[in-house]
């Protein structure tokens, strides 16, 4: 048995956990008991708590959020484990999850036809490149200009279309917005180095649209617009992410089994 500790204490997110991490670890571990504490300080302060061997398997799960792009370096504690993705939410965009759960809410049309107008690869190529640019500007302003609202500013305020494709223009209107803020801060050579740091981080990684850009509150909302605009869809709901947890890949989650301790 494995005792679970998150941030997130909302309504479903036990639910979502327990999914996600029983197809992980489930062929070594039972998923006990999951364990909403609040926020990223208040596990991380849990984890420091029991550093002492107590006799039960733990492991406490913060949300990457801005500091996987910032690398922020976090307290060396047995169990403490960071998602290397945004939040859990980023687990969920699993072609097949999606089309399945599309394909459940369709009376008329067939699954091929579902997955066609979905268009999952071309949805990421069209959306990453911009978000990403985005989400740098916004790690750079949670670091260093915190006031400043980052992912609270709502990415339809980005789109004029239902496709679930962020406006090119929208997007660079915001990002010069807090570039000039940053620019004022500190100067413009300080944020090319450090826009270009960032970049060669990640220049390795794959998967950067899922990695690095919240599913919460930016990728969810873009891709249910899009399920929306050919087939009735329910809202952006605590029981859709369910839904999409239930069928989602959980295979990179395996690397938790690294973090757990007694």
């Amino acid at each position: 048995d494995v005792d679970i500790y998150i941030e997130d204490t909302a309504e479903g997110y036990r639910k979502i956990f327990k999914e996600l991490l029983n197809k992980a670890l489930g062929t070594k571990f039972k998923i006990e008991q999951v364990f909403p504490l609040g926020n990223r300080e208040q596990v991380i302060e849990e984890c420091r708590k029991n550093q002492e061997s107590t006799g039960r398997k733990k492991v406490f799960i913060v949300d990457g959020d801005f500091h996987i792009l910032n690398d922020t370096l976090e307290p060396a504690l047995n169990g403490l484990y960071v998602l290397p993705r945004y939040c859990v939410e980023n687990y969920l965009f699993c072609e097949n999850a999606i089309c399945q759960t599309a394909d459940e809410e369709e009376c008329e049309m067939e699954l091929e036809q579902i997955k066609d107008k979905i268009d999952f690869n071309s949805w990421l190529t069209e959306n990453e490149s911009l978000l990403l640019d985005l989400f740098i500007v916004y790690a750079i302003c949670f670091k260093h200009i915190p006031q400043e609202q980052t992912v609270g500013y709502k990415v339809s305020k980005l789109c004029n279309s239902n496709s679930g494709i962020v406006n090119p223009d929208k997007v660079k209107a915001r990002r010069d917005e807090l570039t000039q803020k940053l620019i004022t801060f500190f100067g413009e050579e300080r944020l090319n180095t450090e826009i270009e740091i960032i970049k060669e981080r990640i220049k390795e990684k794959d998967k950067k649209l899922l990695r690095f850009v919240s599913g919460k509150d930016y990728l969810l909302p873009l891709l249910i617009t899009r399920l929306q605009s050919f087939l009735r869809f329910p809202s952006n709901s605590i029981a859709v992410r369910l839904r999409l947890a239930k069928k989602a890949n959980a295979d990179e989650l395996t690397e938790i089994e690294n973090y757990i301790y007694e």
